[in-house]
This record gives structure tokens, C-alpha cells and sequence, in this order.
């Protein structure tokens, strides 16, 4: 037993004043004259035994009756906790997308959420909650119950540990507070990326794990486009299933909000199937794919928009060529040819593909700039002159980590390899070829770079096309030059995919889709101006993400957001740059639960409750308060009403 007011205990020393009353009586007795004593001196015996009964239980009645009524005063109480002591209650509802499944009572999320609010009768509590996004702490009962009204469903994923790490940091570091840590989720092993140590907490720790129905739940995958022809493109959507069924299930295609196709995914006993749609080869489409399923809703609908092709810069400087402007049409591309004499220094950071075409020698200036150029991700073709300045080259090749010129070749020389496997051309041949015209040169160069990578090579081995990696960029290096005096490369059916490739390799492709992440990084091929930022809209939200400006492009990066799927267009002072789509990770889709019992099998700490309901009455059962004072405050009238009894019918 417990006190809420124990300095009132020290009344019961009183106790003593009415003991001291009945045993020292100063009433003085009076001498009465009477002619027999005879008669009565048996009766004066039996009277004074009973007196001197009567006298004790009336004292020990009397005591019992104010000690009642002391300890009713400072509060009496019994509970595994003091009055004195704050009960920290944490509690981690999961509200990532997967709790969008149905239970016996609708959607776990919401489900959870209504039944904490009905079973929280914690007294002297306060309440930390953590959920996927959010930290909210000090919160009573009527701001945890406001909370867990207006929460909502968020695509971000929390490790467990990393939960585990919130909640011991939320614990408060008064030594009057008992904490107790609360777990509720759907605890899908994706959530369980490493061995969970439940003693970190230092506390008890409540799991209480929501299993949805027994329904499969079937979602758009994934996305991906393949050219069809000059006119066309093939769509291509994987659905799956997390259960084997046969079923067909309805897929719709929209542009914007127009439906523009149906067709049906067609399960016979598996779990995935492909579908696709035909679409024109036009310049933009923001689509949206749709099916309807009873399982989650946040997979019905995928998100992707096709980008007209953006034209590629690409600036020549030195000697006039015919070939490049063939090659680099307007229609595909923005070429500019320029000798270097007329070079403006400030159009080189709005390029992708810079080619340095038979320079006599390199200035220390350009050499600058296209450092900075290709550390910004830029691609440099370097093709030398027929008389070079030695010196010149081998410092600029030195400055690039791209070999250096030992000797030159005054032999003509057949180009006759080809590396199929470099990634500038392993997509332009279905075949090896091996009796194609081999083009030829009168002279070229001897690097003896050991970082490059030879593309094609002469008939003594030593490489006429390769390239380096140098920073952000691509260095690419042509051993002779391309003018029709010395070579005829040019005339070639190889000079076009090549130098075609040069551009192409230089700019990304557009992504179709982006996955929602913490973070997201996304690359808008731009320049814009100094004072000049970009921001992203959708239908309902406007936000300046932050934004790491380059030369030729501006990287958009998303954290620390809350967003959701669908597609978004970003801006330049009203002007629409480029629509992104934005869809929820598919790795919840695919439920795969953990197993409690094994996942808490060596943490002493660890408690699994089998209900919501359950688990708020063990808590509360724990650290609930059952007051005594009333009990007290009765017996002090029963003894008080014992006492009068006394008086009133126990004769002398």
C-alpha cells in the first residue's frame, strides 16, 4: 500500500491523547452515606469488571475511528507504480502504404488508429507517436487521439531498428518515468533488413501485428517502351499478383484524364503478366495506367510520360567538314561549326558534344574550359591536325589523363578491327562483320594510353577511335586526321553511327518514371539563368525543391517531402520545362510477412499481444491506481457506530 499525502501519517501520533484520557481519568468521586454495604458488594464487583470492559472497547473503538480517518486523508492507494512517477507511453503505428489492406474491420491503418483511441484510458500518461514521416512527442490523450485522426498514408518505409533508435531517443530523462513502447504494423520483411535487438529500448516493448485478409493483391509492376516504328511505340506493363489465381483483370490507359485503351491481364494459375498498348510516336504523353483491385489501392495506378526528344548541342571547332552537318541534322540536333579564332568562350557551357576538329595547336584557355565543360558531363572528340604542335597535344592529352603522342605514323594503315562490346556501338551491328570496305589513313598518331579503350583499331593494332573516362564526361580520341587528303573514313559506313553515338552517349535519356524515395534526384537538361530557380506543380501542390545548377543542366532534388504519385511538370518563370511522373515503391505490394515468434524469440523485453484491445488493458492493468480511501472513510463510521452501540446498550 501506497500514499499520495503520507506527512498526514504523523497525525496518528494524536492516537495517544485519547489513551491517555482513558487511563488517566480525573474525575473526583463522591463519598454518599449508606446504612448496608453488606447487600451490595457483590453487585460493586460485577460492575466494575464491566465498566472496565466497556472503557477498553470504547477506547479501542475510538482509536480505530480517527487512525480510519487519518489514513483516508492521505490518501491510500495500492499499484505497481507511485502516483509520484509519469508513465511514458510510445507508440509506432505504421502507416506506409501497405496498411492500405483490408482487415476484419476495414483497412488495417484505419482500424488501428480507432481502436488505440477507444482502449487509451492510460491516467498520467503522456504519449510519444512515431510514424513514417513524423516524431511527435508530449502529446495527451486528446492530442495523440487528434493525431491519429487526420493520419495518413505515407510511402516511406521505416527499418525496424531504425524505429527501435526513435523511440530510445524519444525517452524522457526524468528518473520518475516509467516508458513503455508500443509496436503496431503489418511487419513485412522489408522492414527487417537486419537482426532486431529489442534491449536497445531499455523498456517493455508491446508488438501487436495487423494481417490483413487472405485476398491476393494485384498491382501495376512496372513500365517500359520499346519503338515499334517510325510511327509508333509498343507499351509495355508488367502486372503482378502476391498470390497464384486465374482471373482476368481489366487495364485501362489514359492520357491525361482521356481514356485512350483497354485490354484485359489474363492469369491462368501465375502471378505476373505483360500487356502492352500501341502508342502514336508522338512528341509528349503523360499517361496513366489503371486497374481495379480489391486488395491495396496504391498500386492500381502507374504513372509515366514519354518526353519529346530534346535536340542535342554540339559545337565544332576548327576546319570546315562535310560530313558533321549530315550527320548532326537540325532536325535531331543544334550543330554550330566555328573556327577557333571566332570561338565565344561562353557557348561552350551550353553544349553536350564539344569536337575539336584538326587544331593546329590547343590554347591553355580552351583547355580550361573544356576541363570545366567535361567535369559537368560533357563529351570531347579530339581530331588532330595533319602538322600538330606536339607540345600542345601531349599537354592537353596530360591534362585529360588521356595517354600521350609518342610518335607519328607517316604509313597508310587499314582500319580493320572493331570492338563490338564497347557501349558505343554494341547496339549498331545484329552481326560481327568481317568483310566489310576497310577505310583507310596516310598518317596518324601513336597514343600510348593505358586508360583508353580502343573502339576501332588498325591493321597493326594500335587504336584509331578510343575513348576515356574523364570526370563526368567521355574523352574520345581519333588517331589521323578525317579531311579527304589523308583519310577516307569519312566516306565510310561507320563514320555515321559513330559520331552519331558521340552526341547520343552525352545526354541521358529521359526516365519514364520516378520512385518515390526519401530522396530523388532528377536531372532537367537546361541552362538558366543566375538568378533563376525551378519549381515543380502538380494539380493540388507547388514547391521550390533544392537544385544544384550546371552548366547545361539543373539536378532537382527531392527530400524531406511528402508527395504523392502522379505526374508533375516543372517550371522556368511560367514556362513548362519537362513533366516527370512520380509513382509509390512496389516493394510492400508483394506481402511477405515476418513471423513474430521467431523475430522476438531471445528478447526478454519483447511482449506479443494478441489484440489492440488486449494490449491497452495489460498496460493499463499494470499501472492502474485503486484508490482506498473510501474503504477507510466506511470503517471510520462503522467504528464510530460500534462505539454508540456501546454506549448506548452495553449496561454497567
Amino acid at each position: 500500500m501506497q500514499f499520495k499525502h503520507p506527512e498526514i501519517l504523523y497525525a496518528l501520533l494524536l492516537l495517544i491523547i485519547p489513551i491517555i484520557v482513558h487511563l488517566f481519568q480525573l474525575q473526583r468521586f463522591v463519598k454518599v452515606p449508606f446504612t448496608n454495604v453488606a447487600f451490595l458488594k457483590n453487585i460493586e464487583k460485577q460492575t466494575r469488571k464491566s465498566a472496565k470492559l466497556k472503557k477498553w472497547l470504547v477506547l479501542i473503538s475510538r482509536l480505530l475511528a480517527l487512525a480510519c480517518i487519518i489514513l483516508a486523508f492521505s490518501q491510500p492507494y495500492y499499484s505497481k507504480s507511485s502516483t509520484q512517477q509519469q508513465v511514458n507511453v510510445t507508440i509506432y503505428l505504421d502507416n506506409s502504404n501497405s496498411m492500405q489492406a483490408k482487415g476484419e474491420k476495414g483497412e488495417l491503418l484505419k482500424s488501428a488508429a480507432q481502436k488505440i483511441i477507444e482502449n487509451n484510458k492510460l491516467q498520467n500518461s503522456t504519449f510519444t507517436l512515431i510514424t513514417n514521416e513524423e516524431n511527435l512527442k508530449n502529446l495527451d490523450a486528446n492530442g495523440l487521439k487528434n493525431e491519429l485522426i487526420d493520419l495518413t498514408y505515407s510511402p516511406n518505409k521505416l527499418d525496424l531498428n531504425t524505429v527501435l533508435l526513435k523511440a530510445k531517443s524519444n525517452y524522457p530523462t526524468e528518473t520518475n518515468t516509467l516508458n513503455k513502447f508500443i509496436l503496431i504494423s503489418d511487419f513485412q520483411n522489408i522492414n527487417i533488413e537486419n537482426k532486431i535487438d529489442f534491449n536497445i529500448v531499455n523498456s517493455p516493448v508491446f508488438l501487436q501485428q495487423l494481417s490483413p485478409k487472405e485476398v491476393p493483391n494485384i498491382f501495376l509492376d512496372s513500365v517500359s517502351v520499346e519503338q515499334k516504328s517510325l510511327t509508333e511505340k509498343t507499351l509495355k506493363i508488367l502486372v503482378k499478383s502476391s498470390q497464384l489465381i486465374t482471373e482476368t483483370i481489366p487495364v485501362s490507359l489514359f492520357q491525361d484524364k482521356t481514356l485512350m485503351g483497354k485490354t484485359t491481364a489474363r492469369f491462368v494459375n501465375s502471378n505476373r503478366q505483360t500487356i502492352e498498348f500501341t502508342l502514336p510516336n508522338s512528341n509528349n504523353f503523360n499517361g496513366k495506367i489503371s486497374l481495379v483491385d480489391d486488395g491495396m489501392e496504391f498500386d492500381n495506378d502507374f504513372y509515366f510520360s514519354i518526353s519529346a526528344p530534346e535536340k542535342i548541342n554540339v559545337l565544332s571547332i576548327g576546319n570546315q567538314t562535310e560530313f558533321l552537318p549530315k550527320i548532326y541534322t537540325e532536325k535531331e540536333f543544334n550543330f554550330t561549326a566555328t573556327p577557333l579564332q571566332q570561338l565565344n568562350y561562353n557557348n561552350i557551357r551550353q553544349q553536350q558534344l564539344i569536337i575539336l576538329n584538326e587544331l593546329v595547336d590547343i590554347p591553355a584557355e580552351l583547355q580550361r574550359s573544356l576541363s570545366k565543360f567535361m567535369a559537368n558531363g560533357g563529351n570531347l572528340v579530339l581530331i588532330p591536325s595533319q602538322n600538330i604542335n606536339l607540345d600542345s597535344y601531349n599537354q592537353f592529352l596530360n591534362a585529360f589523363e588521356a595517354g600521350k603522342i609518342s610518335a607519328k605514323i607517316e604509313n597508310e594503315h587499314q582500319i580493320t578491327a572493331i570492338n563490338y562490346g564497347h557501349p558505343l556501338i554494341d547496339d549498331v551491328f545484329e552481326k560481327k562483320v568481317t568483310n566489310f570496305q576497310y577505310p583507310k589513313t596516310a598518317l596518324h598518331y601513336q597514343n600510348n594510353s593505358g586508360n583508353g579503350s580502343a573502339i576501332l583499331k588498325f591493321d597493326n593494332n594500335s587504336p584509331f577511335i578510343s575513348s576515356t573516362k574523364i570526370s563526368n564526361g567521355t574523352f574520345y580520341w581519333l588517331a589521323a586526321p578525317l579531311n579527304k587528303n589523308i583519310s577516307d573514313f569519312p566516306q565510310s559506313p561507320l563514320v555515321v553511327p559513330i559520331f552519331y553515338n558521340f552526341s547520343k552517349t552525352s545526354l541521358k535519356s529521359s526516365q519514364l518514371y520516378y520512385t518515390i524515395a526519401p530522396e530523388n534526384n532528377i536531372e532537367i537538361n537546361t541552362a538558366i539563368g543566375k538568378d533563376d530557380v525551378l519549381k515543380i506543380s502538380n494539380e493540388s501542390n507547388t514547391f521550390i525543391p533544392l537544385q544544384k545548377i550546371s552548366q547545361n543542366k539543373v539536378d532537382l532534388i527531392l527530400s524531406d517531402l511528402s508527395l504523392q504519385s502522379g505526374i508533375y511538370k516543372v517550371y522556368n518563370n511560367n514556362k513548362i520545362l519537362k513533366a516527370i511522373a512520380l509513382n509509390y515503391n512496389r516493394e510492400e505490394s508483394d506481402a511477405n510477412f515476418a513471423d513474430l515468434n521467431s523475430l522476438v524469440k531471445n528478447a526478454e523485453n519483447a511482449v506479443i499481444s494478441t489484440s489492440i484491445d488486449n494490449l491497452f488493458d495489460e498496460i493499463e492493468n499494470q499501472y492502474k491506481i485503486n484508490w482506498l480511501f473510501k474503504w477507510f472513510l466506511a470503517f471510520s463510521v462503522l467504528f464510530l457506530l460500534f462505539e454508540m452501540l456501546l454506549l448506548k446498550y452495553f449496561k454497567i
